[in-house]
């Protein structure tokens, strides 16, 4: 497979006002070249807005571009049916929930959004007070949404690839340390609207072409190698640049990944995070 000209990983957020620094949006952007920007976005309107830019000038260049999330792109098998998706659906599951988040989620130009109220209808539609998405603030707990972790959980906790990193957290978990589940809720719909409006890829769930150009959207996580140094203001920041940094040292190993077998769940519901081997043991 022909490697990638332009690389770009991305620490999500899912603050409801305009925000910088830790806990905002950061983006390392690194090209073959050697050239490399980092950003920090406020809003999730100002980063879509770059994203979209990026992937405009990568079809003008007709060049290869990665793209990698700090939040999942799918959950746990089971998820659609209990959302209420028939057998004979002509969609893919991955392909509904991307739908689903996009038609409930609303969110603004300043950050403000209803990510709660959806985690609150998502349940309610399930038909599972306690879950399974958990965890928020003590206002916005209501008869379908809860700020604590199910006693039980009726979809399994986390995916298949979530399992040999235990220190990943599940996308249902909304809130509190570590948590990626708002981030979920509020960046798959940017996703959707690019993929839609541009073409992107998404990977795993659609194939990516060996060679020529293309866009590509993939998961990634943050924390799955140790990340050093690189003189950015918090850590999120030297997070992003380490990841960036990782793949264009090693493209290689980065397209073996891409294109490893991975359980036919993956493909269809739960996605993948990139760089996780899927012959790991739970717990390495």
């Amino acid at each position: 497979m022909q490697e990638f000209d332009t690389l770009i990983a991305v620490d999500w957020s899912a603050a409801s006002v305009p925000v910088k620094g830790e806990n905002s949006i950061w983006m390392s952007r690194r090209d073959d070249g050697g050239a490399h920007d980092l950003f920090n976005f406020s809003t999730r309107s100002e980063a879509e807005q770059y994203l979209a830019s990026q992937i405009e000038a990568s079809r003008a260049a007709g060049t290869r571009l990665l793209m990698g999330f700090d939040f999942p792109f799918g959950y746990p098998e089971g998820f659609t049916k209990a959302l209420g998706r028939g057998a004979h659906d002509p969609n893919p599951p991955w392909r509904v929930i991307w739908q689903t988040f996009t038609d409930l989620v609303e969110d603004n130009d300043r950050n403000q959004n209803n990510r709660f109220a959806v985690a609150a209808q998502l349940n309610q539609r399930m038909g599972f007070a306690e879950g399974p998405f958990w965890g928020c603030p003590v206002k916005q707990t209501g008869p379908f949404l809860s700020p604590y972790r199910p006693k039980q959980h009726f979809i399994a906790e986390r995916r298949l690839c979530e399992v040999p990193v235990p220190k990943s957290q599940p996308g249902w978990k909304l809130a509190y340390i570590g948590s990626v589940g708002s981030q979920g809720l509020m960046g798959i719909p940017v996703l959707e609207r690019l993929r839609a409006r541009h073409g992107v890829r998404v990977w795993p769930f659609e194939g990516i072409p060996a060679s020529g150009p293309c866009q590509v959207f993939t998961e990634l996580y943050l924390s799955l190698w140790p990340v050093g140094d690189f003189g950015g203001p918090c850590k999120d920041a030297d997070q992003v640049q380490a990841m960036t940094q990782r793949w264009l040292d090693d493209q290689p190993q980065l397209l073996t990944w891409m294109n490893q077998r991975y359980p036919a769940v993956v493909y269809e519901e739960e996605g993948w995070v990139l760089g996780v081997d899927p012959a790991s043991p739970a717990g390495e």
